[in-house]
């Protein structure tokens, strides 16, 4: 599912961060690199996307107990078994990513 949005959207607020000094030198690199136009439209891509797994996942949690589970909500236990097999998988993806960089 694709994030939709109204074709013209609210004006962007500006905002102060405070980010780790790695984290800083790696985004001005993407940035010099041409993966993204300024720091502002990369960190607004990356909270984009963040914003949308979270929705994401709340909609799969919600599918899940509404089909699979008859209306009954997920445990604690099962919540935590989730997160970490999607942590997991998230792990994994990042360690190909990480190797078809290198």
């Amino acid at each position: 599912m694709t994030m939709r949005y109204p074709r013209i959207m609210a004006p962007k607020k500006p905002i102060s961060v405070t980010l780790d000094p790695e984290v800083l030198e790696e985004l001005q690199r993407l940035v010099e690199a041409g993966e993204a136009s300024s720091l502002s439209a990369l960190i607004n891509e990356t909270m984009r996307s963040r914003v949308e797994r979270q929705r994401r996942a709340e909609q799969a949690r919600q599918y899940v107990e509404e089909n699979l589970l008859g209306g009954r909500p997920l445990t604690d236990e099962e919540l935590v078994e989730a997160r970490g097999m999607l942590a997991a998988s998230k792990a994994r993806s990042d360690a190909r990513r990480r190797g078809a960089a290198a």
